[in-house]
């Protein structure tokens, strides 16, 4: 009976995260941009696989082609530093293309009615509610407050219960909406008071 080869495993898992890291990389830095509601564990492997396998193999078609092997992206076994390097420098670059992608089909939708249909969606009520726009927000707060102004900002988490935002030009009125006070400051709002 052979002794199984523990080396043939373990270059296997190592030629996997070769083409996992670029992707996940990405992933991750398009997703600190854009945030949205964690993938399932599955989700994250698959996609961070997907744009990995084309981020590696674009490496090693560079390395071949333009650096003739300097990069060392073929040799077998643990790959040599440069070729990490350079992934992770590619994970970085396609997640510049996915966020530069995702701003230009924003601004191609916000600015030509035609192009409507490839507005990316933001997967969210709150980030749809808080885009830009010439309405003001009306907010009624938990102790019976009723402030308005422009949201100025706002936070983000997909995966929290509470959100917050500041209004600019901030005003707080009576019930009846018909006195207001301006504020002299920026009226921080959190979700927990609504």
């Amino acid at each position: 009976m052979a002794v199984p080869n523990v080396a043939e495993p373990a270059e296997h898992l190592v030629d996997f995260l070769v083409y996992v890291m670029p992707g996940f990389i990405a992933l991750q830095f398009f997703r600190a941009k854009y945030p949205a509601k964690k993938l399932s564990e599955f989700l994250q492997v698959a996609w961070s696989l997907i744009y990995g396998v084309v981020l590696a193999t674009l490496v090693r078609g560079i390395d071949g082609r333009f650096l003739r092997g300097w990069l060392l992206s073929n040799t077998p076994g643990f790959p040599a530093s440069r070729f990490v390097v350079a992934l992770v420098l590619a994970g970085l670059l396609g997640g510049f293309l996915l966020i530069g992608l995702y701003r230009a089909r924003f601004l191609a939708a916000t600015r030509w009615p035609r192009f409507e249909g490839i507005a990316p969606d933001p997967q969210s009520i709150w980030v749809k509610v808080n885009r830009p726009s010439n309405d003001y927000a009306v907010v009624y707060v938990d102790d019976g407050s009723i402030y308005f102004g422009w949201i100025k900002d706002y936070t983000f988490d997909p995966d929290a219960e509470d959100n917050d935002f500041l209004l600019a030009d901030a005003k707080r009125v009576d019930e009846q909406s018909q006195r207001s006070t301006p504020l002299p400051v920026e009226a921080y709002i959190s979700i927990r008071e609504m």
